[in-house]
């Protein structure tokens, strides 16, 4: 279908069955059925791609001015109908100008169907008396303005200034405030913008707009508010909510619409007026709620909290933004703040029982002061580099005024004031104790709480008065702690005493690190908070919880090591069925911390261990909420962690537990996240899992990792860690473990972001059984490598190579077999020597294994390449990155000489060579022989130095002892990431190194073997030949390392073949033909 957007009678025909079919469509869209619904959305995405369908939504979604008569004379059913379709096509417009508006996107709209757009919206959108639907047009205003204005839409602000000047604010009150939300959204979308040529363009609108709306549209609302509200709320309510929307673009003028601020007239004028009409706004709004209570009453003080609270955001946004405009008003923002949160006007914001009525009114005002506060050591007090002479005044004047308020007399009155009236517990948040007491205890005083809730906001003031004024804090609060340890409490104290000391003890917490050295802890905690701790009258139940969390906050600050089973007894004490949820949760908090400490000693903790186990699991039943079995959930992971070498008896009941709770988190992806951590390490410590939790285990990896499921996005990559740590520590590959493996593949096809810990999984399979997963999977293992080489990083496809070793090294037909596909990308890497030295190193071992395993496919492989002299490339390359390997990486060097040594033979490519190649095997004898001396068989006195290779190793116990060298090189460190303790993966890890022929075959043996073998082919004369060719010194010393070798038990002498991946000395001695 075509939509018709030309003019005349027959377009315009057209054009109106065009719009009555989209304007059914758009009303089916809003039907109850979901059916229907579907449809209509199947039919409309179908039509976005036909030229005029936007055009054609934009003009359904406007209320034609002059249609209005027509529709006061309609049925309700009718209007409410047409409101619909309004408000649907307002809304799928928005919606499409994401994907269809912005400039060089793919299906981006034509140029005249956009002006036709924002004809259409700019000619109607003042129409709409639907709030809904006029919010919706607002916002769409708002998002074409973000991009098209002033390039292609330079009118939009012009029209939208005009209109608003020649509205009558009493006659025209509705249609000026539509216009002024307008302009709010399109205002806020300019103000977002980054980029610098768009806000200089921002500061210049905003310097021809500002004062026109705040003198000619904000004063004067503002000021017929307070004149009309106690005569007519009608009116006083319409004249507050234009204020109100005319203050939320000022705000964004104000605060991004003005470089300096304060070198305006008006934009200082201006803030200076908030100051004034808070106060007016504040007193105006105790009256009201002193006064006869009505709806419109209720109305106008929704409204004007709102605008107070808009007013304060504006100046602490100035504040953060703009230090040195706001340093003209600290001292008035200051005793503004202090005036009204600490002093005379808490009147004005507290009920007679001294509860709080204006929260969001106080966070503003003990945010300006924590600001403030802070900057009087920082912005405000130190001008600018460069600054000039009235920026120096304004911060000087600011630094005057701060210290001058923050006499030690006012910081005391301020600490006063927080620890006995904003710390103390409300009736409100003790109603809500009983009420909900998993609710409450929830921790949500982290991240940016202090915006948006009292208690954080006060506690953060706190805390900056310590930074700032510590010495008079520390003073002020440990006569607090003085004045609690003389008041004596008993069962029958009243709750006041209670509340007071719980605000007292939540002061000492919240600032346990400013006391080191100050207060001594542990002798009040032994003298008092522990025997108030037994007191189990019901209001105790505050002391208990508040003493066991200071507790917590004191476990890294000061904590004697011989007091810390007394902290044990009392989280087993508060852990105890009888208390109640918000006292045991805190209970397991401090538990946690005790545990996690550096000085937590497994041995001290473990008399108590088996039965705050118990208590934790006890918690973990009982807890409803998801959040609380979480923070349970952690400390008992944190337990197993730490006491692995008692957690047995206890672990068997809490993985028969673990299945149950699985199945009751199905819908708290969150939880699961937790549960599949504590798995893992479960699997961890006890290493031989349980054989009935298997099934269980398997179920979890391969619900978390399947693509297919919505919970992946959650649960993928803790299910891939307990999937590592399982395979770790299993000792045969089952067909279930075989069968996870489906999902390997896609995980990594879908993102990298997984990559290396899926590479260190398929690594651990190989190494459980080669010959089952590669057989499976390993070709499109090997294909997805070849496909991603050019697009990952140099980590990913170190980590890829060191997969490919692994292959060769435990089958070695198999895995060369394998990895074929890869190997004229490597070899052609090696060519081109673009590569940094480390992964260089990691090509030349791949070229290296391929090398001994089967000379034939490495010449197969070399004759791929464009190169015409490929052999000759990678040669040299090959002899001047071999320096480069770095010292600690002996066992590559030595494989790199066996590479070397097993091409020795008549092609005159490598006899060329033959002479930086045996300074090359000179060098890694140095490093890997090691020196011993026997006596002289004549003449005792004497000694006879005699060699051996330091890298041959026949067990175990040679392993251990080379295991230090080791970790410097090779697989070690992809492999101890992977597995940071003991598991059955270790042992299979080391059995693969002795296997390795870089551990087996003696270099010098070899070399000898090799030598002779090129004697043999050359004959005695071109030998010699050859062989003055060498540095003497250096033939020298490899002639001493191989007559004075000391064979180790068992040497691998020529001939002795090796059926598990090692080359066989045939396949080592084979020539390489020149192709």
């Amino acid at each position: 279908m075509a939509m018709a957007t030309g003019a005349g009678s027959g377009a315009a025909g057209a054009g109106a069955s065009v719009e009555q079919l989209v304007a059914q469509t758009l009303q089916a869209a809003t039907n109850p059925s979901h059916e229907i619904v579907q449809k209509a959305e199947a039919q409309l995405r179908e039509w976005e791609q036909q030229p005029g369908f936007f055009p054609t939504i934009a003009r359904l979604s406007m209320r034609r001015s002059n249609c209005s008569d027509a529709q006061h004379g309609g049925t309700s059913s009718t209007e409410d109908s047409e409101v619909k379709v309004r408000w649907m096509a307002a809304v799928y417009l928005k919606n499409g100008v994401e994907r269809y508006w912005r400039p060089n996107s793919r299906q981006e709209l034509p140029a005249d169907q956009k002006q036709q757009i924002r004809e259409v919206l700019l000619r109607h959108y003042d129409a709409e008396e639907v709030p809904q639907v006029a919010l919706q047009i607002a916002v769409l205003l708002g998002r074409l303005a973000r991009t098209d204005y002033p390039r292609f839409w330079p009118e939009l602000l012009p029209t939208l200034m005009k209109q608003l000047q020649a509205c009558n604010s009493d006659a025209e009150s509705a249609l000026q405030q539509r216009i002024l939300i307008v302009l709010h959204y399109v205002l806020k979308a300019l103000a977002s913008r980054r980029l610098m040529a768009e806000q200089r363009a921002f500061e210049e609108l905003g310097s021809q707009i500002f004062a026109y709306l705040a003198w000619d549209i904000w004063a004067p609302l503002t000021t017929r508010f307070l004149q009309l509200v106690r005569k007519e709320e009608a009116l006083a309510l319409s004249a507050l909510q234009r204020t109100y929307v005319v203050m939320r673009s000022l705000r964004k003028l104000v605060v991004y619409g003005c470089a300096k601020p304060y070198k305006s007239t008006d934009h200082m004028n201006f803030v200076e007026q908030l100051f004034q009409r808070l106060r007016q706004c504040l007193e105006l709004r105790y009256e009201l709620r002193m006064g006869s209570a009505s709806p419109g009453t209720a109305a106008i003080l929704t409204e004007l909290e709102r605008f107070v609270i808009k007013m304060m955001k504006t100046l602490n946004e100035l504040m953060e933004r703009h230090s040195v405009s706001f340093a003209r008003f600290v001292p008035v923002a200051l005793e503004f703040s202090f005036h009204y949160v600490f002093h005379e006007g808490t009147a004005l914001i507290f009920d007679a029982g001294n509860r709080i009525n204006f929260d969001n009114f106080a966070i503003q005002a003990l945010n300006m002061l924590k600001g403030i506060m802070l900057s009087g050591n920082d912005s405000i007090s130190a001008p600018p580099e460069g600054g000039a002479s009235i920026e120096e005044e304004l911060l000087a004047s600011a630094a005057q005024s701060h210290a001058k308020f923050f006499t030690a007399e006012r910081v005391t009155y301020i600490c006063e004031k927080i620890v006995t009236h904003y710390f103390l517990l409300t009736q409100q948040e003790l109603e809500e104790w009983q009420q909900d007491p998993e609710g409450y205890d929830q921790d949500d005083g982290g991240g940016d709480a202090w915006k948006y809730a009292l208690r954080p906001s006060v506690e953060t003031l706190y805390f900056t008065c310590f930074t700032q004024h510590s010495q008079v804090m520390i003073q002020e609060v440990l006569r607090f702690v003085r004045r609690a340890q003389q008041l004596q409490l008993t069962p029958e104290s009243d709750l006041k005493a209670i509340l007071l000391k719980d605000a007292i003890y939540n002061a000492v917490g919240q600032a346990a690190f400013h006391f080191f050295n100050k207060l001594d802890f542990g002798a009040w905690l032994t003298s008092q908070l522990l025997a108030e701790l037994r007191i189990e009258a019901p209001n105790f139940r505050i002391l208990r919880r508040r003493i066991i969390w200071l507790v917590g906050h004191w476990v890294g600050v000061q904590l004697p090591r011989e007091l810390r089973p007394l902290a044990y007894e009392a989280c087993l004490h508060l852990l105890r069925p009888q208390e109640d949820m918000p006292t045991r949760l805190a209970a397991a908090r401090t538990l946690n911390l005790l545990i996690d400490d550096f000085e937590f000693m497994p041995e001290a903790f473990h008399p108590y261990f088996p039965s705050l186990f118990e208590a934790l699991f006890l918690l973990l039943h009982e807890a409803g909420e998801c959040d609380t079995k979480i923070v349970v959930l952690g400390t008992m992971t944190l337990l197993v962690e730490k006491m692995s070498e008692y957690i047995e008896p206890q672990a068997l009941q809490f993985i028969a537990y673990l299945p149950l709770l699985w199945r009751e988190s199905e819908e708290y992806d969150l939880l699961r996240c937790a549960i599949i951590g504590t798995l893992e390490q479960l699997v961890r410590t006890i290493r031989d899992v349980p054989e009935p939790m298997k099934p269980f285990l398997y179920s979890v990896i391969e619900l978390s990792t399947d693509l297919q499921q919505h919970s992946h996005v959650y649960l993928i990559e803790d299910g891939i860690m307990l999937w590592l740590a399982v395979i770790g520590n299993s000792t045969a590959l089952t067909p279930e473990l075989l069968a996870l493996c489906d999902h390997l593949l896609p995980i990594i096809e879908m993102s990298s972001e997984n990559l290396r810990t899926v590479l260190q999984l398929i690594h651990a399979y190989i190494l459980l059984d080669a010959q089952a997963y590669l057989s499976r999977y390993g070709e499109g293992f090997v294909a997805y490598c070849v496909r991603s080489f050019e697009d990952i990083r140099v980590e990913g496809i170190i980590a890829m190579l060191r997969i490919f070793e692994t292959c060769l090294k435990t089958d070695a037909a198999m895995g060369l077999r394998l990895v074929r596909p890869a190997l004229p990308f490597v070899f052609q890497q090696v060519c081109l020597k673009q590569e940094y030295p480390m992964t260089m190193g990691w090509y030349l071992t791949i070229v290296a294994r391929t090398l001994l395993i089967d000379q034939a496919v490495f010449m197969s492989v070399v004759q791929q390449l464009p190169q015409a002299d490929a052999l000759a490339c990678i040669l040299d390359v090959w002899i001047e990155m071999f320096p480069k390997v770095p010292d600690t990486h002996a066992e590559k060097r030595k494989l790199f000489c066996l590479a070397f040594a097993s091409i020795f033979g008549s092609n005159e490519l490598l006899l060329a060579r033959l002479p930086h190649i045996l300074q090359l095997v000179d060098e890694t004898l140095g490093e890997v022989m090691d020196k011993q001396y026997a006596a002289a068989e004549e003449g005792a006195s004497k000694t006879t130095p005699r060699f051996y290779d330091s890298l041959v190793i026949h067990d175990e116990h040679e392993l251990d002892e080379l295991q230090q060298q080791l970790g410097g090189g090779g697989g070690e460190d992809f492999h101890g990431k992977a597995y940071p303790t003991k598991t059955y993966h270790d042992d299979r890890h080391r059995q693969l190194i002795l296997k390795d022929p870089v551990y087996k075959i003696p270099l010098t043996e070899y070399l000898k073997w090799q030598l002779q073998s090129l004697q043999a082919q050359l004959g005695s004369q071109r030998y010699e030949q050859l062989m003055c060719s060498v540095v003497p010194e250096v033939l020298e010393r490899i002639t001493l390392y191989i007559e004075q070798t000391v064979p180790k038990a068992c040497v691998v002498c020529a001939g002795s073949g090796s059926g598990s991946g090692a080359p066989t000395d045939e396949t080592l001695s084979e020539p390489v033909e020149s192709g």
